[in-house]
């Protein structure tokens, strides 16, 4: 192709699941030009992931969508469990609220294809939108570019490429990147979305066998009726494994569950899969990097995959963005280096978790019907098991963004996630640190009236790249300041910080350093041309 016919853009990314999609919402958002194809015709059916945590929540809140999320999902169902056709025990999955910290604490139930549609409104919100029936076939990259060849003929030269094409992707095929890790091929499950009548839509069910066997239905929220159906089937003597049908799940849920009082109809998604708990050992190869599926896969338990996801997207996007206007290629690195340790922790997880429920034999299994069941419905034990997969407490306390604190204290420190707090501003009107933080900036906080002065010193200096803010116990000895406060006693309680406390918060919510001196907050910003 003469070189005048090749489209250029600062980013490419490769395929419009919702890892794609938040990856083209966080630069689009922060003016970077760039492109997002996706090879299937148009938008995705399927509910396949169907549950977002409390941290993609809290992602998704500074990408602008939560309250339209929040309204299209459904949290708090409950599950029912059944042993061998009789009912066990009712797991509630959620909790009282939102707590101090923690604004969205709980699991929301919510289609795979609903979140892609609202972060699609989103992107065209920001004057972009998804190339769809635009394959890639192939690429090459150089020490400046990367040039993509596309299946409708067209080239594009970006500056870099996001792989966010799945677990069959075709960016990790073309950098010849393996995934390692286990496969499972001994169980094999089938999944769609019915229409099923006769089951009360308050709460999602699963019903466990003597032999082994599984089945789950959840209802979809806003979805005219439609329930995810998923069951585990064995391949028969000849290794094939049945093709997802109605009549088999229908066939299927009459047996493990007894009743033949319900009804399946109008099947719009059907699809199978196999249990996967496979990565690869890098993310990023030049120019190009992997995001989602196409970097990790594995097992349902927990509900992480569209989650890790999403947060792998938001832990590239800003360094992207910052390169391309000039900070150092450290920020690229840090990608892997902070994301590998999550993934491999999410796989090692989910493994236990499909290990204890579905590849149990003798007296596991009774151990696990007659034990664990009944102990998952006290709520301390629930609790916990959904603390473990919120991803809230996920850090990067080895990363080379994360500054070592300078001394003891016992609440977040560098690398760990920065909670929310609620308050007032100095006009007494509600005011949150998600408030405060919300946008493409980085955030500084200073907490309590020693913090004053080198919030001075720095405010006009960081500014618009930065945002500062006054965190003050009380409003009763108000400064007379010329900075942004937040006045309450949770932020001091939530963070545990002594007066001079300064807390310098990534764009992407983590915390980069915690420290007293304003030397060590100058010296880092410097570093990344936030401050001459």
């Amino acid at each position: 192709m003469p070189e005048h016919d090749i489209r250029e853009t600062e980013v490419l990314v490769v395929g419009a699941g919702p890892t794609g999609l938040c990856s083209a919402v966080d630069v689009a958002r922060r003016g970077v030009p760039h492109r997002i194809i996706d090879r299937n015709p148009g938008p995705a059916i399927g509910s396949r992931g169907k549950g977002l945590q409390p941290r993609s929540l809290e992602v998704l809140d500074d990408l602008g969508v939560v309250d339209t999320i929040l309204t299209a999902g459904t949290i708090g169902m409950p599950l029912r469990l059944h042993q061998n056709q009789k009912f066990a025990v009712e797991l509630a999955t959620a909790g009282s609220g939102p707590r101090p910290g923690v604004p969205y604490p709980d699991l929301l139930v919510i289609p795979e294809w609903r979140v892609e549609q609202v972060l699609a409104d989103r992107l065209r919100e920001l004057g972009s939108s998804v190339s769809f029936g635009c394959g890639l076939t192939s690429f090459r990259q150089d020490e400046d570019s990367v040039i993509a060849e596309l299946d409708t003929g067209e080239t594009i030269r970006a500056r870099y490429l996001i792989g966010c094409d799945g677990g069959h992707s075709t960016v990790r095929r073309q950098l010849g990147l393996g995934m390692q890790g286990l496969t499972h091929d001994d169980q094999h499950f089938l999944v769609g979305d019915v229409v099923i009548d006769g089951l009360d839509d308050a709460a999602a069910y699963a019903w466990f066998s003597e032999d082994g066997g599984y089945l789950a239905v959840s209802p979809l929220p806003q979805a005219d009726g439609a329930w995810q159906f998923q069951a585990n089937v064995l391949p028969a003597p000849d290794g094939t494994i049945p093709e997802p049908t109605l009549d088999l799940f229908r066939r299927l849920f009459a047996d493990r569950t007894g009743r033949t009082d319900i009804t399946m109809s109008r099947p719009t998604w059907l699809s199978r899969y196999r249990f996967n708990a496979r990565m690869v050992d890098r993310y990023r190869q030049g120019r190009v990097f992997l995001a989602g599926d196409a970097a990790h896969v594995h097992s349902p338990a927990g509900g992480q995959g569209m989650n890790t996801g999403i947060q792998d997207a938001y832990n590239l996007g800003w360094k992207l963005a910052a390169v391309l206007d000039g900070a150092p290629e450290v920020l690229l690195d840090s990608y892997g280096v902070e994301r590998i340790p999550v993934a491999a922790k999410v796989l090692a997880d989910s493994s236990r978790g499909f290990e204890s429920v579905f590849a149990l034999r003798g007296m596991r299994r009774v151990l696990r019907d007659h034990l664990i069941f009944p102990l998952i419905k006290r709520p301390v034990v629930m609790s916990r098991l959904l603390a473990a997969t919120s991803q809230l407490t996920i850090s990067y306390p080895n990363s080379p963004l994360t500054v070592a604190a300078t001394r003891r204290h016992r609440g977040p420190g560098p690398g760990d996630r920065a909670p929310d707090a609620r308050g007032v501003d100095v006009d007494g009107s509600p005011l949150r640190l998600f408030d405060i933080m919300r946008g493409t900036h980085w955030t500084l906080l200073g907490f309590g009236p020693g913090s004053i002065q080198p919030l001075s010193e720095l405010a006009a200096a960081i500014a618009p790249s930065a945002r500062t803010c006054l965190v003050l116990d009380t409003a009763t000895h108000t400064p007379s300041v010329d900075l942004e406060m937040l006045i309450g006693a949770e932020a001091e309680r939530v963070y545990r910080a002594r007066s001079g406390t300064l807390v310098l918060i990534r764009p992407d919510g983590y915390i980069a350093a915690r420290t007293p001196t304003v030397d060590a907050i100058s010296a880092y910003l410097r570093g990344f041309h936030l401050l001459d």
